[in-house]
């Protein structure tokens, strides 16, 4: 599983794993991290749930699709592939 902070013009078609800035808020006065990204949302997913760099929360995840991905739907992401 491969983790890449994201620039600008990156390529669109990899999933990208946003963190929250120390603030926790959308409109707070804090820098936001760089995303993550990954070849699949699986690694993504992966990675949110055993990672957390400088011991931040995931903000989101957005799909090669575009869609957007809260951290209660990665959770359920990651418990429908690694049942208790």
């Amino acid at each position: 599983m491969e983790k890449r902070p994201d620039h600008s013009g990156a390529d669109h078609s990899l999933a990208r794993l946003q963190y929250w800035p120390a603030s926790h808020d959308v409109h707070g006065p804090d820098h936001w991290p760089d995303s993550y990204e990954f070849e699949t949302v699986d690694d993504a997913v992966a990675f949110a749930m055993t990672q957390s760099p400088a011991g931040r929360d995931v903000a989101w995840l957005r799909t090669p699709e575009g869609e957007i991905l809260k951290a209660g739907q990665i959770r359920r992401l990651w418990e429908m592939r690694h049942p208790h």
